[in-house]
């Protein structure tokens, strides 16, 4: 990965809010929405517009990648 890449890819995760970071250390824990929604005392409809937004932000397209890419992301640094 290039810097430039590292630099957009951070740039996509500085764009996620609090509450979107700690879904996303649920989610790569490989928690559900339903296990989630319990851990963080929401409702599951709320952590699906969360993990939503979260893809809409990184540009992932499933947990899976979403996964690579925070691997991608904290061994770049």
């Amino acid at each position: 990965m290039t810097n430039f890449d590292s630099v957009a890819l951070d740039q996509q995760w500085l764009r996620l809010t609090h509450r979107e970071r700690e879904v996303l250390l649920w989610v790569g824990d490989g928690m559900s929405n339903q296990e989630i929604a319990q851990q963080l005392g929401l409702s599951v409809g709320t952590v699906k517009l969360h993990v939503s937004s979260i893809f809409q932000k990184t540009g992932a397209r499933g947990r899976y990648r979403l996964i690579v890419q925070m691997a991608t992301r904290s061994s770049a640094a």
